[in-house]
């Protein structure tokens, strides 16, 4: 018999994981921008551009209304400053889906710049190489949102996805 907690397994060592549609539903809102994009009609991200691997999402320049779902490992409080970046600098707004892992020191640094964050009741069945194959898995944790700029919290904060939404003014700590 199991005691405490147990963790989740992630489906795979794979550090993509695509965004169902149903998150996108519940947003109701367009994109400008995917900057971490496996390439236009493999992913449910409703965004006008879209940035693959080979183009270097990280390193382009971006503007308006950010969708980010960056890559699940080392190297994502890169894209998530990015995300604060465009916000900070009033070039757009983000929204970043991200492993709801809020022990880690790339969580604690985001929510100091965040405007709100959605922590996702429940775990997230994403997607694994095209918005085709069917959801079958989390990467092992919960999910949450992360909103950078107005337009971002605004569309968080009307949204129907279920979670706990908290706000700039909830979040201790911030710089």
């Amino acid at each position: 018999m199991a005691t405490g907690f147990t963790h989740e397994a992630p489906v795979s060592n794979s550090v993509e994981w695509l965004t169902p549609e149903w998150i996108f539903d519940a947003l109701g809102a367009r994109f400008d921008l995917d900057p971490c994009s496996p390439g236009k009609g493999l992913t449910h991200v409703p965004a006008s551009h879209h940035l693959t691997v080979k183009e270097d999402g990280l390193a382009l320049p971006w503007a308006g209304r950010v969708w980010c779902n960056p890559p699940y490992g080392p190297g994502i409080d890169r894209w998530l400053r990015k995300c604060a970046y465009l916000a900070d600098e009033h070039f757009g707004s983000a929204i970043a889906l991200v492993p709801n892992r809020t022990d880690t020191r790339w969580f604690q640094e985001t929510m100091q710049h965040a405007d709100s964050a959605l922590l996702l009741a429940g775990r997230v069945k994403f997607h694994r190489g095209t918005k085709h194959a069917p959801p079958t898995g989390s990467p092992g944790t919960g999910s949450a949102l992360i909103a950078y700029g107005t337009w971002a919290d605004t569309t968080l904060r009307n949204s129907n996805l279920p979670g706990i939404f908290i706000d700039q003014h909830h979040i201790k700590g911030r710089q």
